[in-house]
């Protein structure tokens, strides 16, 4: 396996403050790269990269097609495409696409099931949202052995998104929001053996 560690979150419906939280309580030497997909329409999602880069000790920006995945860094999925990760000339690479069949674009079952044919050690995040996107890509990742967290109903603002998640039995950890940051931080030490 590759010396790579990925933290990928799905978020939705109250999302943004969530993942606000979370990216804020990660630290700047991490050592894992973070990719998020958080619904929400074109434009938006630069704008949010770029508040949230201001706030955080990582540093994060809107994903750009065939930029290469970097440690300490968290890429924003645009919002009108879905964030692919790809493998070339063993480096992570992003790819952003128009072809997977979601309703959402950008889709976490897209970008969760493309984390699933790369070779690096995932950790998946599913937080607040309606509906279900993320669910079908936990059955792919967990085929690997990634590490799955789910955000727990109560202190998700929309609770279709959880609650699917954990209906499919993939789920390795059902944590209240304030408790996730931390989480992350460990399972990634643990990762690389600090």
């Amino acid at each position: 396996m590759r010396n790579d560690c990925l933290v990928i979150i799905g978020a939705s419906t109250g999302g943004p403050k969530a993942l606000q939280y979370i990216l804020t309580n990660l630290p700047k030497d991490l050592f894992a790269s973070v990719v998020v997909v958080q619904h929400m329409p074109e434009k938006f999602t630069k704008m949010m990269a770029e508040r949230l880069d201001q706030n955080c000790n990582l540093k994060v920006k809107e994903a750009v097609d065939g930029e290469e995945i970097l440690k300490n860094v968290a890429y924003i999925a645009p919002g009108d495409k879905n964030l692919l990760l790809i493998e070339e000339n063993d480096k992570v690479k992003i790819k952003l696409s128009t072809d997977f069949e979601s309703v959402y674009k950008p889709s976490i079952d897209a970008t969760f099931i493309s984390a699933s044919k790369i070779n690096a050690c995932i950790i998946a995040v599913i937080l607040t949202g309606m509906g279900s996107d993320g669910a079908k890509g936990l059955k792919y990742l967990k085929e690997k052995g990634s590490f799955i967290i789910c955000q727990d109903i109560d202190s998700s603002l929309a609770k279709g998104m959880p609650y699917n998640a954990i209906k499919t039995g993939f789920v390795d950890k059902v944590l209240p929001l304030d408790k996730i940051p931390v989480e992350i931080i460990e399972k990634v030490r643990e990762f690389y053996g600090k």
